[in-house]
């Protein structure tokens, strides 16, 4: 495979994962098909040395793992995460107002809201229901154009291209279709109900997100479609995770909430990825002070995304370190700790990517401005482990349609095959 057809197969996972539930059951599908077995958190495991495994929680996250012969040698991890910026769906949400039927919504993350507008969406997520005297769920992707955020006209708002400011609770509500005023609300548990032959009395709640309907997009060199940030890292990881010949402890985590603070029983703050490791040295035979032993020879890839310079903002980028586009994975780096990467953990991907061929760029803020956030100084502090925070140069982040290099995302993913495949 190669580079353009790698981003096509990137594009594909994307377009179909609309939401973070869905990048979680193709991952599943795929750990699947290559022979990985399912374990329950709520069940007993039985692991085998040698063996390969996944377990997964709340539909949003996930850890997968191939066991080697000695986990005191420690666990190669790559992290990512499964959200991206959206706006979630209200309880209550149908406005009927001026003629349209209107859906209230929220921002989830930090969102460019100017991007969301004058385009056609749709909904996907996951909704509960009790059927037979069991509560159940299904997850949902309303596979048609459904609605959209029109604009005000530019004879109605003559500031808008004058730094008008969209306020999400004023401006930025769905519009579906136009109604008449006796509308009836309930208009989304029908949708719902229509999709899987159900009453819609039996629907107890749901979680649902929007999206974008156009389907990514190669242009020349470079790709373009929404949720590069992080569902570009989680492909990139879980395609090398998959592809490495290996026999050691190799880690694939996906977790969910990165982009409001992870501070959830799915996110990197939750003790998932400590409570998985001890379970798996448990079920091995380890005691507690071979799991330390192993956590100090732990070795994690936090794979998020990063900053290309941009051609028409140019000053909004440090001076000595210009991030460029096909240009190389990038290692992110803050004196003020909001990246995990140190001296030691770069000197290890560094001779990594070196003994491959494959270039490694180096991102630092300006001093006036503050980075995002990462699962990677979360874990590497929680579980006390070598952390490196790293991701492929991408323009327009956190927009509904971001824009990344062809050969970036190939070069990540040949970096992530070699280190799961390489022993210290």
């Amino acid at each position: 495979m190669n580079s353009i057809e790698f981003s096509k197969d990137l594009i594909k996972f994307i377009d179909a994962s609309p939401l973070n539930y869905f990048a979680v059951a193709n991952t599943k599908d795929i750990l699947k098909s290559n022979a990985f077995i399912e374990l329950k958190e709520n069940e007993r495991w039985e692991i085998e040395r040698n063996s390969k495994y996944f377990v997964s929680r709340n539909d949003t996250a996930l850890i997968a793992f191939t066991i080697g012969d000695d986990l005191t040698k420690g666990f190669d991890i790559i992290g990512s995460h499964t959200d991206s910026p959206t706006f979630k769906v209200k309880s209550n949400a149908e406005i009927n107002d001026s003629g349209y039927l209107k859906i209230n919504i929220e921002p989830y993350g930090g969102m460019i809201y100017s991007t969301w507008t004058d385009r056609t969406l749709s909904l996907a997520g996951k909704f509960s229901y009790k059927e037979d005297g069991q509560i159940k769920s299904k997850l949902v992707n309303i596979n048609r154009d459904l609605l959209t955020i029109p604009n005000p006209a530019i004879h109605m708002n003559r500031n808008a291209n004058k730094g008008f400011e969209l306020n999400p609770q004023d401006h930025l509500y769905p519009i579906i279709e136009t109604i008449e005023e006796n509308f009836e609300n309930g208009y989304l548990e029908k949708i719902l109900a229509n999709e899987f032959g159900i009453n819609a009395y039996k629907i107890l709640d749901f979680d649902l997100g929007l999206y974008d309907r156009q389907k990514g997009a190669i242009i020349n060199n470079m790709y373009q479609i929404g949720r590069i940030d992080n569902l570009g890292s989680v492909h990139a990881s879980l395609k090398a995770f998959i592809d490495a010949k290996s026999k050691k402890n190799n880690v694939l985590v996906l977790n969910d909430n990165e982009e409001i603070g992870s501070r959830t029983l799915t996110g990197a703050f939750s003790p998932f990825l400590r409570d998985t490791l001890k379970r798996l040295c448990d079920n091995c035979g380890l005691d507690d002070e071979d799991f330390y032993i192993s956590l100090a020879n732990t070795y994690l890839i936090s794979a998020d995304q990063a900053h290309a310079v941009h051609p028409n903002f140019k000053d909004y980028h440090d001076p000595t370190n210009p991030i460029m586009m096909n240009g190389g994975l990038v290692i992110k780096t803050a004196a003020n700790g909001a990246y995990s990467s140190n001296i030691a953990s770069n000197s290890r991907l560094i001779d990594l990517a070196n003994n491959i061929g494959c270039n490694i760029q180096k991102f630092h803020n300006r001093n006036d401005k503050s980075g995002g956030s990462t699962i990677g100084p979360i874990a590497s502090t929680g579980l006390g482990i070598n952390s490196i925070d790293v991701g492929e140069p991408i323009l327009a982040m956190h927009s509904i349609r971001e824009l990344g290099g062809i050969e970036d995302h190939f070069d990540a993913y040949k970096i992530y095959k070699a280190f799961y495949q390489t022993e210290l």
